[in-house]
């Protein structure tokens, strides 16, 4: 029976369990830049090595654009590689947890899981997303305040930004790799009767095309800040128009 007395017990300890809790924390979810285990839909175009410098460059853009925020940035990493690459990217004070699951769907809820434990507002992003924004993060933060979820899209159809104030394992339940991602993700967060609030549209680095349209973004705009992406993607244009 739920009785008034109940209620007011769950609202102590809802307030106790935020108690010494920190903020806000952002899962940077990535690959360790290994040969031949990165950015595997480049290689024909690119090659292994090229690949591992285009993530190398994605990593420590992202980190070191948003490492000066007012929030904990934490790197959830796969199993493979060396972790001294990733410490050499973002320092040796960087702090790391390794991915845990059959999926990529339970890697992310894992991870965001683990470290909810210690914090009130989680936000997960991956890593193929050298545009973006200081404030694409710093919005979905602030919809935090409001709303229990915050997701945003990519034009591939997937999503680069998920998060959250409290775990729910059902939003990511579903097949991965495909172009209704973001859609079936939306859904299951109806379903569940949470409220969200949509973030901006970027774009995800996979294969080919979507290179090029980097190299024309960042040629058109010279404002975008990503230093190493803009420097590698450079040295990888001239050294195609060389050897043609």
């Amino acid at each position: 029976r739920f009785t008034t007395q109940n209620k007011m017990k769950g609202q102590r300890e809802e307030s106790m369990k935020g108690k010494g809790m920190k903020d806000k924390a952002l899962i940077l979810f990535t690959r360790i830049p290994k040969l031949g285990r990165i950015k595997t839909r480049l290689e024909p175009f690119l090659g292994k090595e090229q690949c591992v410098k285009l993530q190398t460059a994605f990593i420590k853009d992202i980190y070191d654009k948003l490492k000066d925020k007012d929030m904990d940035i934490i790197i959830s990493y796969t199993e493979e590689g060396d972790l001294d690459v990733l410490r050499g990217i973002a320092g040796s004070d960087a702090r790391l947890i390794k991915q845990v699951g059959p999926d990529i769907g339970d890697k992310m809820r894992n991870a965001i899981k683990k470290v909810l434990s210690e914090y009130k507002r989680v936000v997960l992003i991956g890593s193929d997303i050298p545009l973006l924004e200081k404030s694409d993060i710093e919005t979905a933060f602030q919809v935090l305040e409001t709303r229990d979820m915050v997701i945003s899209p990519t034009y591939d159809g997937g999503y680069y930004l998920i998060g959250m104030k409290k775990d729910h394992p059902e939003v990511f339940g579903i097949q991965y790799s495909t172009s209704s991602v973001f859609e079936e993700t939306v859904e299951r967060i109806r379903m569940l009767g949470k409220s969200y609030q949509r973030g901006s549209l970027q774009l995800d680095i996979d294969d080919k095309e979507d290179f090029l349209k980097l190299h024309r973004i960042l040629k058109d705009d010279r404002d975008i800040e990503c230093r190493e992406t803009r420097r590698v993607v450079n040295q990888i244009m001239e050294m195609k128009a060389e050897s043609e």
